[in-house]
């Protein structure tokens, strides 16, 4: 009798058991047939950004492929577009997801800039809160400190390396100047009235920094980047 209740155990078990994998397997498949209701987009504006709008992140999608609303579930590759959006030039971070409401959200943060770069040979980039480079935008120009002067790297050719990265190469990191710009301009705009202030680097043929302000026409030899803290104290 007990050998037969445990059988009988086991038995049931394992139908419970496949009856829970098939019925696992038509809801999955059933949720795959379903169509994307809708596509819900947030873009941080936080700081003032608008490099980017909802109808950019739209289209950026569409050129893909992808129209996403009203499209089978079982079609969108979300991984695929996330990290598409990742590698756009203007986004720092995307996360895409799908609902339980089959509703496709879009996260975007946007890349801030906090620093201009006019290099020697008259191009322009930006430098990003981040330390790497960042075209300009044929849509949105921002409002950021800007260096010019004895500066030789390029955007084409170092796009892809952050300043730090660019510091520690052997064969730039002696001319390169973005290191001390990426530091000037961080300790700059974290200081209310020196952001207020200062409106411009200017790297001079001696390779030290000028600081040109706002109100005056003076300006502030600063030299490097070393003791910058204390320079700064003596200046105030």
């Amino acid at each position: 009798m007990k050998k037969f209740k445990k059988i009988l155990f086991i038995f049931i078990g394992t139908a419970l058991f496949f009856g829970l994998v098939v019925s696992m397997a038509f809801v999955s498949k059933e949720s795959n047939s379903l169509l994307c209701k809708n596509l819900d987009i947030k873009i941080n504006n936080d700081d003032e950004l608008f490099f980017l709008d909802k109808n950019d992140i739209i289209q950026f999608i569409r050129n893909r492929g992808d129209s996403i609303k009203g499209q089978p579930k079982s079609t969108i590759n979300i991984s695929k577009i996330e990290h598409a959006l990742n590698s756009h030039e203007d986004i720092a971070k995307a996360v895409v997801y799908m609902t339980i409401e089959n509703e496709m959200k879009v996260q975007v943060q946007q890349r801030k800039p906090i620093l201009r770069i006019i290099n020697n040979k008259d191009e322009s980039y930006y430098l990003d809160d981040e330390g790497r480079m960042m075209p300009l935008s044929e849509k949105y120009t921002s409002n950021v400190l800007v260096a010019n002067g004895n500066i030789s790297e390029s955007y084409g050719r170092n796009y892809l390396r952050s300043v730090a990265d660019i510091a520690k190469d052997s064969t730039l990191k002696y001319n390169s100047k973005l290191d001390e710009l990426y530091a000037m301009a961080t300790y700059i705009n974290s200081n209310t009235f020196l952001k207020a202030q200062i409106q411009q680097i200017y790297v001079n043929d001696d390779k030290e920094m000028e600081l040109i302000p706002l109100v005056g026409n003076h300006k502030i030899i600063f030299g490097d980047t070393s003791y910058m803290e204390e320079k700064f104290k003596k200046l105030f």
